[in-house]
């Protein structure tokens, strides 16, 4: 029998998928770690920025009251741009197509009970008043609030209140609704008709009156209004950057470096309120979870102990015997989870047929049995490169198991190292290597296998403990 002489591994790519599966706890603790971990930098970034404040004061102070006039001035103007800018970004008007613009219009009739009566003292009109009341109550703070609880709208009332419109044409009133989610008009139209429909009974105490409903139409038109707004928030933006952009041209390098470090702390207040928690999270969490994975990978390529039992035949040329599986039985410590890697094996070994311990050592020893008759063997020698560290009971049963078969057994230790067992080993001729999956070093598998080739040993085969 001849041995390979240079390992040669094969990494089965379906064999490192369910190792990545397997090493779960790793990767999510690397995840969590180092979204912390990047968190907690950019954390530090900022405050190194913030601290920045007292470098910006000093060289306030190197600065005269007339150097430091165009600074202010130009912090004013561009304090004027954020506030413009920030209004275009961000209201909740600005962010509807002003050239597709969802509307609804609701159309209400307010029939009042008030009659003329010349014979007898007459009363005052009071249609106005209730038209006047709804008006206000529509375009109040009230309503916005309610729609936007009601919806979980993320605006403001004020800014709500550039969404909604009421004219008055007669006793008819006209609300006209506009909103960036086109989607949510519906809602919000609806939420509004029951506020009315709750006031109508409310100012009943001005006069006797009916709210009547008379339709609701959608459209999408081209607002002109918006369009001229945004052109006018646009254009005044322009003119203030122009106007700071003619008063640098004025100052000095000091005057300048002064102008960027506000710029700076601008651009770090941005990202500290807008990416700080998600961005550099979800940053963080990509990281180590890429990173866990390739230590697993760098793992198991470079692992120097048996990975699979199938190993001893591609690796070593020689028979596997059987299979024998300790794990389950003596690892008694149960990890976090524990029902995790228990589902995980139950998918990987869908398609095997589960067999008790016991099976699997009357298994094994059929096959050593079978190879010792064709070959006239009564007499064997167990040994492993890891034998000192096996399982006792496990060994104990196989002896007894292959004594009832009149197979007379002696077992020792590591033949490379031990003398005795090499020499008792050798004398009895014939070897069975019992061997121990991530336990087994490769090395030391093929250095035994070696010197009994060398001395003309029969090695029958091997049993992994898996």
């Amino acid at each position: 029998m001849e041995t390979r002489d240079r390992l040669e591994r094969e990494i089965n790519i379906m064999d490192l998928f369910w190792d990545l599966l397997f090493g779960w706890r790793q990767i999510l603790c690397f995840g969590i770690i180092f979204a912390i971990l990047v968190c907690g930098l950019n954390y530090m970034k900022q405050n190194y920025w913030g601290n920045q404040n007292l470098t910006i004061e000093e060289r306030e102070r190197e600065l005269n009251n007339e150097q430091m006039e165009p600074i202010k001035k130009a912090r004013n103007l561009q304090k004027m741009i954020d506030e413009f800018q920030d209004y275009i970004d961000t209201a909740a008007v600005m962010q509807i197509d002003p050239y597709k613009k969802h509307m609804i219009e609701l159309q209400y009739y307010i029939e009042t009970d008030y009659i003329i009566n010349y014979s007898k003292d007459n009363m005052p009109d009071y249609t106005g008043t209730v038209m006047s009341m709804y008006y206000n109550y529509i375009k109040s703070g009230e309503v916005s609030k309610e729609i936007i609880e009601t919806e979980g709208l993320s605006i403001g009332q004020a800014e709500f209140g550039d969404l909604i419109s009421v004219n008055q044409s007669g006793y008819a009133i006209y609300i006209n609704i506009a909103y960036p989610d086109s989607e949510k008009l519906k809602d919000i139209s609806k939420v509004l008709q029951n506020l009315l429909v709750q006031k109508e009974a409310e100012f009943q105490i001005i006069g006797s009156h009916r709210l009547k409903f008379m339709g609701e139409s959608t459209d999408i038109m081209v607002d002109e209004t918006l369009i001229e707004k945004r052109s006018t928030y646009l254009n005044r933006i322009s003119s203030l950057e122009t106007q700071i952009e003619t008063l640098k041209k004025y100052m000095t390098k000091e005057q300048l470096d002064l102008l960027e470090e506000d710029k700076k702390l601008r651009y770090n207040d941005k990202m500290e309120t807008s990416n700080f928690s998600i961005k550099y999270s979800i940053l963080g969490l990509f990281v180590g979870v890429f990173l866990a994975a390739m230590w697993i990978i760098c793992k198991v390529i470079f692992d120097v102990t048996l990975k699979k039992s199938e190993e001893i035949s591609s690796l070593y040329g020689i028979r596997l015997l059987g299979e024998i599986q300790v794990q389950e039985e003596n690892n008694k410590k149960k990890r976090f989870l524990s029902m995790v890697d228990d589902k995980l094996l139950a998918i990987k070994n869908r398609r095997k047929r589960k067999l008790s311990m016991e099976q699997q050592l009357k298994l094994s020893c059929t096959n050593i049995v079978i190879s010792c008759k064709k070959q006239n063997i009564d007499s064997i020698y167990i040994t492993g490169s890891e034998f000192e560290t096996m399982d006792v009971s496990i060994i104990n049963t196989l002896k007894q198991q292959l004594k009832k078969q009149n197979i007379q057994v002696k077992e020792g230790g590591n033949m490379f190292y031990d003398e005795s067992s090499l020499k008792q080993g050798i004398e009895i001729g014939n070897i069975l290597f019992v061997e121990q999956k991530e336990k087994s070093i490769y090395d030391e598998i093929f250095n035994e296998i070696q010197l009994i080739q060398e001395q003309k040993g029969n090695i029958l085969g091997a049993i992994v403990l898996i």
